[in-house]
């Protein structure tokens, strides 16, 4: 006679959380196995330094300055809908907060430029560039 186990869904969660753990030796590779990794990519087009400072969970959540030319990125896992932000400071009457990554944009890589006239996400093969609008602007930073 066969035992049989009915699995429940907190069973499962537990199960499932164990892997993980960053305690875990499997975390990374069952993570990278079972949700898909993102990357933001983020350049400076304009010709000014700019200031930012993004909620990524990798940054250090102060305002930076990036220069003209300069770069920066980072990476995640698309886990749970994440939303990673942006704050910029393109000049007086431009400067806010942006999302950096939503699932809306439905990006992979997030290839984003700052320019003296706003901030773009770059298209794939060959789209035109769309200008996304800052909000929160004012002075909460």
């Amino acid at each position: 006679m066969a035992a049989t186990y009915r699995c429940n869904i907190a069973d499962f969660i537990i199960f499932l959380a164990s892997f993980l753990a960053p305690s875990s030796s499997l975390s990374i590779p069952v993570v990278d196995k079972l949700f898909q990794k993102i990357t933001v990519n983020i350049s400076n087009d304009a010709d000014h330094d700019i200031q930012f400072m993004c909620g990524d969970g990798v940054h250090d959540k102060k305002l930076h300055t990036m220069k003209p030319g300069g770069y920066m990125s980072f990476r995640f896992h698309d886990i749970m809908f994440p939303l990673k932000w942006c704050y910029v400071y393109l000049g007086e009457s431009k400067h806010g907060v942006f999302w950096a990554y939503a699932v809306k944009l439905r990006c992979i890589e997030c290839i984003w430029s700052l320019r003296n006239d706003g901030i773009f996400l770059l298209g794939s093969d060959g789209e035109e560039p769309k200008s996304h609008e800052l909000f929160l602007k004012g002075d909460y930073f």
